[in-house]
Parts: structure tokens; sequence; C-alpha cells
């Protein structure tokens, strides 16, 4: 009976069939681009997490090398990096997702002239955005820890 209900969710977690037999609707991809000025990165990656991270000693000390974490998602929204954290541990393979986010470091000026507020700069450079999605990958990690 445990067997078969692995099974049954199993199929639906991949679009199976419903209990009447026919196929669950899958959602369809958005045509239409982010309404914000994000960029979007999909797909699953696996992580390169720091070992002395307090998230994966406890991980290594709780289930050995039996976990893996991986990136789901990862976003760029404005000047901060957000992503999209999935870890499966364990013997039976649970999974866990969460998000995590970091602010990308750039050195904005900010100042005015004839009473218009501007500012300049702040975008950060390739290897700011980089760190910041390790440091938000990172939060996810820790972010997933918590849920177990």
């Amino acid at each position: 009976m445990l067997a078969q209900s692995k099974k049954t969710l199993d199929d639906l977690y991949r679009g199976g069939l419903s209990r009447s037999g026919s196929p669950f609707a899958q959602p369809k991809p958005s045509s239409a681009g982010p309404a914000t000025p994000a960029q979007a990165v999909t797909g699953a990656n696996t992580a390169k997490i720091d070992p002395d991270l307090a998230s994966a000693r406890w991980l290594n000390e709780r289930f050995g090398g039996n976990w893996r974490y991986e990136i789901t998602a990862q976003k760029r929204e404005g000047d901060e990096a957000i992503v999209l954290g999935k870890l499966t541990f364990g013997r039976d393979g649970a999974i866990r997702t969460q998000f995590g986010r970091a602010k990308i470091a750039g050195d904005a000026v900010a100042a005015s002239s004839g009473g218009l507020r501007f500012k300049i700069g702040g975008a950060g450079s390739a290897q700011d955005e980089r760190e910041a999605f390790r440091r938000a990958a990172e939060a996810a990690l820790s972010n997933c820890v918590d849920l177990i």
C-alpha cells in the first residue's frame, strides 16, 4: 500500500494521470517577458556551497553524503539577487525548497540638482553579481535547513 501511494504521488508530481485516468492540465509557459527589468535564469544548477557553511556542516553531520543542493531558478531584480534552492536529503529523498535573497553591492551616488533627486551607479559589477547570487544560494540553503 505504501509503495502504491508513493507511485501515485510520484505520478502526480510528474504530471501523471488523475483518478479519472485523464492527464492533468500542464501549465503553459507565458509568452510575455517579465514586467520589470529583471533577468531570470531557470533550470537546475548544482550549487557549489562552502563546506564550512554552518548549514552544510549540519547536513554533513546529519546525513553524511546523502544530500544534494541545486539552484532551480535565479533572478536579478533591481539591486537584489533572488535564488530558489532545492535541497534533497535522506534515504527517502525528502525535498525542501526555499528562496534566498542578497543585495548586489555597488557604489551608488545619490544627489540632487535643481530640486531633482537622482541616483547614479549602483548596478554592481559582474563579480558583485556573482557574489550576491552565491550569498543568496547560501541563504536559500539555510532556509531549507530551517524547515527540517
